[in-house]
Formats: C-alpha cells, sequence, structure tokens
C-alpha cells in the first residue's frame, strides 16, 4: 500500500506543477499581450525584466532595447535607436496582431541600472534576443556599430534571430496646405 500512496503522491505533484507552470505561462502572455497591444514596446523595470525576460517559463522571444534615453545621459544615438526599435515593433504588431511568439520591451538605465551590471554592459543601445527556454548567446546580440539601428537592420536581425518576417510599416504624413 506505501508505495502506491506514494506513486499517488508524485503523480499528484507532477500534475500540479505542469498545471502551474502552464497557468504561469498563460499570465505572462496575456499580461504582455495586453500591454503591447497599448504599447508595442514594453518599457520594463528590473521587475518586469526578471519576470518576463529572465525567468522561466517563456514560449515566446524577447526583443529587449537596453538603453539610457535620459538627457542626463546624453546618448544621442539612443533617442535615434529606440524611434526605429519602435518603428520595427509597431509594424510587427500590426501586421501579426494575434500573435505571441515574439514581444519588444525597453530597458532605460534610469529604471534598471541593475539589469545592466547583470547582464555586464556599460553601453548604450544593445539589441539582445532572449530566445524562448534558453539563455542569450553572442549571436543574439545585434552589433550595431557595424549595422546600424535602422528599422531594415533592426527587422532583418529579429528575422535572422526568431524566423520572423516583419514587414516595415513606416507611415508618413502630409500636410495639405489650404
Amino acid at each position: 500500500m506505501k508505495p502506491f500512496v506514494c506513486l499517488f503522491f508524485i503523480c499528484t505533484c507532477t500534475i500540479l506543477n505542469v498545471l502551474s507552470y502552464e497557468d504561469v505561462l498563460s499570465e505572462k502572455i496575456k499580461q504582455l499581450t495586453h500591454w503591447s497591444s497599448k504599447k508595442p514596446v514594453i518599457r520594463l523595470n528590473s521587475e518586469g525584466f526578471t519576470n518576463y525576460v529572465k525567468t522561466q517559463p517563456r514560449n515566446y522571444s524577447m526583443m529587449v532595447m537596453l538603453t539610457a534615453l535620459s538627457p542626463q545621459r546624453q546618448c544621442g544615438i539612443c533617442k535615434q535607436a529606440h524611434d526605429e526599435f519602435e518603428i520595427v515593433a509597431r509594424s510587427y504588431r500590426y501586421s501579426n496582431p494575434l500573435s505571441n511568439s515574439v514581444f519588444f520591451g525597453m530597458v532605460d538605465f534610469d529604471d534598471a541600472s541593475d539589469v545592466f551590471q547583470y547582464l555586464q554592459l556599460n553601453t548604450a543601445p544593445v539589441f539582445i534576443h532572449f530566445p524562448p527556454e534558453a539563455k542569450p548567446k553572442k549571436s543574439d546580440h545585434m552589433d550595431g556599430s557595424r549595422s546600424g539601428f535602422s528599422a531594415e537592420h533592426i527587422a532583418k536581425w529579429v528575422h535572422d534571430r526568431t524566423g520572423v518576417q516583419v514587414r516595415l510599416c513606416i507611415c508618413t504624413v502630409e500636410f495639405i496646405e489650404s
């Protein structure tokens, strides 16, 4: 009888663990989808980075821009790179509104300097792909110093890392003089 009770206990714990894993993953995706429907680039602080990027379960890719947008940081390229990253994230969201395989996030140094320390970064901007269920490799870092920070280069990097094609939608506004 004792072996049966032990086996039952182990099976029950395993089932509960699987359910909690699925529940946690479902809740993460639900929250990320909600945030990205409001703003395609999700602003992450230390807690958000830990919960949605660093910690498992995660069956989605996170494309993360680490930046320093505050004027006091004097990072001129950061604003330009952020604008291009926004174009890619917005284009992805508009062309894939129901997809939950890729999300775009941003970590600003002033909101989460500990994330920069954790990743051993001392420059900005930096783009890192956090693949599903794995830690990023060297190849998951986009080298903007060589390729630039244009929306086209970022979209190509997203495609290379995830296999997801991002069709860029760059909207222009024309003013009509009367």
